[in-house]
């Protein structure tokens, strides 16, 4: 019998009986396959999270969700395997039964038309659900792993990271022992501190680099802050918040490179739709016709949507 990993959660009402889906096909899984290949099928129509919530109805946004998933997949799609030390089922070849569903290439997901404000130009995106700008701010809060992003652990600041109530998994949990064991009880005040020093610089990078601008482009809007800022309630934070400020303007850019095309425009859908009815008329037009500095309030703004999103529904990082 297959064991349950320690990453593992059986959903309060699993799916069941487990049958497949409207407008599907039965995929047989394979070793090498991860979800992130699998929604490569079809030009990126699908991301790796709309593929999840097709076959389990599982949201990002719902609490253990990657626990649950990992039910799932061993008891629904019988994975045998992990090649991540333990933390998530793979795909494999010896998988029994080892299907999961694909959806066609013309798949019928609710479709919602967003009428934009005057001044947007009549935002129209059929297929557009808000469920699917939110899967794609999910996923950009999932960040993989810090070695890809060339910053070595002494730019971390995983203390920081747990008192703004980040989730510290994999490679990074054995240096966050020690700051868990002393219990990392920290007032909300500077819990919420360090999260407006992180989610401010992660969602500047992180929108600009979505919309296509290189990392050098990027980097001189938002350049790293060179000294620490000023601090009348937590003075002796202050370089912290530094690093913190700096690590999130890394984290951004590395996750902005990662959307791919369907991801970019549920995002900007989302993000432009709530703009008031002056600043859609004040930005709109060709971003790349702009001075620097009205590309730069743009961007702050965006920047500034996200931010309250992901700060208003109290939205967490997981680095693995």
């Amino acid at each position: 019998m297959v064991q349950p990993l320690r990453n593992e959660k059986r959903p309060l009402k699993p799916i069941y009986p487990w049958i497949q889906p409207p407008d599907t096909y039965r995929y047989k899984v394979k070793t090498g396959d991860t979800w992130l290949t699998l929604g490569a099928i079809n030009h990126h129509q699908f991301g790796e999270h709309q593929l999840i919530w097709i076959n389990f109805g599982l949201s990002p946004l719902d609490d253990f969700f990657t626990d649950q998933v990992n039910w799932y997949l061993r008891e629904y799609v019988g994975c045998r395997h992990s090649l991540d030390n333990g933390r998530n089922w793979a795909f494999t070849d010896d998988a029994d039964p080892g299907y999961i569903f694909l959806p066609n290439a013309i798949y019928n997901m609710d479709a919602i038309a967003i009428s934009g404000r005057r001044g947007v130009g009549g935002v129209s995106a059929p297929g557009y659900d808000d469920r699917n700008a939110y899967d794609a701010i999910s996923k950009a809060l999932d960040i993989y792993g810090v070695a890809d992003m060339g910053i070595n652990m002494s730019e971390i600041p995983v203390g920081a990271l747990i008192e703004g109530g980040m989730i510290v998994t994999g490679t990074l949990a054995s240096i966050a022992a020690p700051f868990v064991a002393i219990g990392a009880g920290h007032a909300d005040a500077l819990k919420n501190r360090s999260r407006q020093h992180f989610f401010t610089a992660f969602c500047s990078t992180f929108v600009m680099t979505a919309d296509g601008w290189s990392a050098e482009t990027v980097d001189s809007f938002y350049p790293q802050m060179a000294n620490a800022p000023l601090e009348s309630v937590y003075p002796e934070k202050r370089e912290t918040f530094r690093k913190l400020y700096n690590f999130g303007l890394k984290a951004g850019r590395l996750q902005g490179s990662r959307t791919n095309t369907v991801d970019r425009k549920n995002l900007f859908v989302l993000l432009r739709g709530r703009l008031s009815d002056a600043e859609a008329r004040n930005y709109s037009g060709d971003v790349k016709d702009w001075s620097p500095q009205k590309k730069r309030n743009y961007y702050d703004r965006l920047a500034s949507i996200l931010k309250g999103i992901m700060l208003d529904g109290g939205l967490q990082v997981r680095f693995r």
